[in-house]
């Protein structure tokens, strides 16, 4: 994904995760508390920052190329431990630079409740909600990190071929493989995804889904 720092932060407010960032020929990273930078570094030809003034640099550059990574809590805690260690924590890590955006730039969120509705119909392995390119709630035994922003231009494409088609508005893409089916669609500014077993009964998939539309 390519977007400034301060705009990719905010998809981590719900969990610990490092982004790592290329840009201009060098490459850095920074360590999130739910969406708080904690630690950062940059390093390049010319430079090689840490802390920060890697932070600085970072939030300057327009454009970069950012990867998301999530982190458990312990995850969390050994890469903190370790950027400690070498010099890359915020001198004042609780009160560090909010990259905060308007409320309206905030990413949105499913119900823990209604996550765990789809998960239980029989079948479903996994399921998550996708915002701008990332995952930001998710549940189950699934990976969807490297899936989301493909899944989204996916939604993208549909929703264009329903309408030059004049079909009406895009409900769900359904892929299916010998391995299982998977189930993309549309939740108002977010996007749902859907592991299944090959022999799931989509038809009850889809009761859930449409049941926690109904809830919003």
């Amino acid at each position: 994904m390519k977007a400034p720092i301060d705009e990719v932060l905010p998809f981590t407010e719900a969990f610990y995760a490092i982004v790592r960032i290329q840009s201009g020929g060098g490459e850095g990273f920074v360590l999130s508390e739910r969406g708080n930078p904690v630690a950062a570094g940059f390093k390049d030809r010319s430079r090689d920052l840490a802390a920060d003034r890697a932070i600085s640099s970072l939030s300057d550059e327009k454009c970069p190329v950012c990867m998301l990574f999530r982190y458990d809590e312990n995850e969390y805690r050994e890469a903190l431990h370790r950027c400690r260690e070498s010099g890359h924590a915020l001198i004042k890590e609780t009160e560090a630079r909010s990259f905060a955006i308007p409320e309206e730039r905030s990413a949105p969120s499913l119900t823990d409740g209604a996550l765990d509705l789809i998960l239980s119909q029989p079948g479903v392995i996994a399921v998550s909600a996708f915002f701008e390119g990332f995952a930001v709630q998710s549940a189950g035994a699934a990976d969807f990190d490297r899936i989301a922003a493909v899944a989204e231009d996916l939604l993208r494409a549909g929703s264009k071929i329903a309408r030059d088609l004049e079909t009406g508005d895009l409900d769900q893409i359904i892929l299916e493989t010998p391995g299982g089916k998977l189930i993309i669609a549309p939740f108002g500014d977010l996007s749902i995804c859907i592991l299944t077993a090959s022999n799931a009964n989509l038809g009850l998939v889809r009761l859930a889904l449409r049941s926690i539309r109904w809830g919003e």
